[in-house]
């Protein structure tokens, strides 16, 4: 199924995997802790993870989806929220269908108009 929005993402530093999934679990969420990634159930329609972390495949990427961007948005607010509570910088743009930029989430990384 093509799913209608999706999110760019990123870290300015990431914890060890073993860290991240501890916070997550910490403040409540479902883990999923793969050999390459981290599934975080939320609880809704949207498919959130870290994925190639670990190892030496570099930074690991932000990946979620949703059938809408209200959606995406609502449960990438409980993973910002997590990341903000423990002052890990980063940002979320969920975009929708056209694809414009539905919503922005961050913890201080201010939004730049270039």
């Amino acid at each position: 199924m093509d799913r209608s929005a999706w999110i760019a993402g990123e870290l300015a530093e990431w914890p060890t995997k073993t860290v991240m999934a501890q916070l997550l679990q910490k403040a409540g969420l479902r883990v999923h802790v793969g050999q390459y990634s981290i599934q975080i159930g939320i609880g809704g329609g949207a498919d959130f993870s870290f994925q190639e972390y670990g190892g030496d495949l570099g930074k690991p990427t932000v990946c979620a989806d949703a059938d809408s961007a209200e959606e995406l948005m609502r449960e990438a607010k409980i993973v910002s929220d997590v990341l903000a509570t423990v002052k890990l910088r980063h940002r979320f743009e969920i975009y929708d269908h056209r694809p414009d930029m539905a919503g922005y989430l961050h913890y201080d990384w201010p939004l730049i108009h270039e």
